[in-house]
């Protein structure tokens, strides 16, 4: 009883929390994870050796929320990202994240291999979608337009250096109830206060809003790079024009 009362009196508060980890693996990520685990028989010969080493630390070392492997000559260099207190995506990295993880992986490394590890980059992104809508749908289209766009950027369907096809979110647009057409859409590199200050690749159309060249249907991002849509409530513009000659 004593014990018990003991237990239940003490409290931690702690003054630095813990950031940056990632979330459970996924079923098709453990799948992967394993494959990749067995193959790799303990040491780095392949990219994909030295990622699943990486993600598979023992959870003292800490683990980065995203990561990507690329390599150059005989240097392999491995962007990182964590989550910040709020649970957004960070490329505001731990030193001693990286150190871990570049002295974890040094065990395993080819002689030859050099690691290198720095933090990757976010690129926030803005959308604009306007489109026509049967009489009396506005506010619902509106509202599921922006829920489709917003998830096609959740942590769980993106990733480092993987280019997205904006028509993926055309298609989807389009099967919401009470949409009649797609009239245009617009992707924009947001960066400024509140916003990360990386940009892509992709040729920029106007420098004062950002808007990209999307007119091959992809926005472009290097290996080191994430898309990300950090304010969804303000980042994505709707603009439901009603169809003229339409019953709703």
């Amino acid at each position: 009883a004593i014990n018990t009362t003991v237990k239940a009196s003490i409290s931690v508060t702690n003054t630095t929390p813990a950031v940056g980890g990632s979330d459970e693996p996924s079923i098709e990520e453990l799948r992967n994870y394993i494959s990749y685990n067995f193959s790799a028989q303990n040491r780095a010969v392949t990219l994909n050796d030295y990622k699943v080493l990486m993600m598979s630390m023992p959870s003292t070392f800490g683990t980065p929320a995203k990561a990507s492997v690329v390599q150059r000559q005989n240097k392999i260099e491995i962007g990182v990202l964590s989550y910040d207190s709020s649970g957004n995506i960070s490329n505001e990295i731990s030193t001693l994240l990286m150190e871990n993880i570049a002295n974890y992986l040094s065990r395993y490394r080819m002689i030859n291999d050099y690691v290198l590890v720095k933090p990757a980059e976010v690129v926030d992104l803005g959308f604009e979608i306007s489109v026509m809508v049967e009489p009396g749908t506005q506010v619902q289209t509106s509202s599921k337009i922006t829920k489709i766009i917003s998830d096609e950027f959740t942590n769980d369907k993106i990733a480092l250096g993987k280019n997205y096809s904006v028509g993926e979110i055309v298609k989807k647009v389009t099967q919401v109830d009470g949409v009649v057409n797609v009239n245009y859409i617009k992707a924009f590199n947001k960066t400024g206060v509140g916003y990360s200050n990386n940009v892509t690749k992709q040729t920029v159309l106007d420098t004062a809003t950002g808007e990209l060249d999307i007119s091959n249907n992809y926005i472009i991002v290097d290996e080191y790079q994430l898309l990300n849509i950090r304010k969804p409530d303000t980042d994505i513009k709707v603009i439901p024009l009603v169809a003229t000659g339409v019953s709703g």
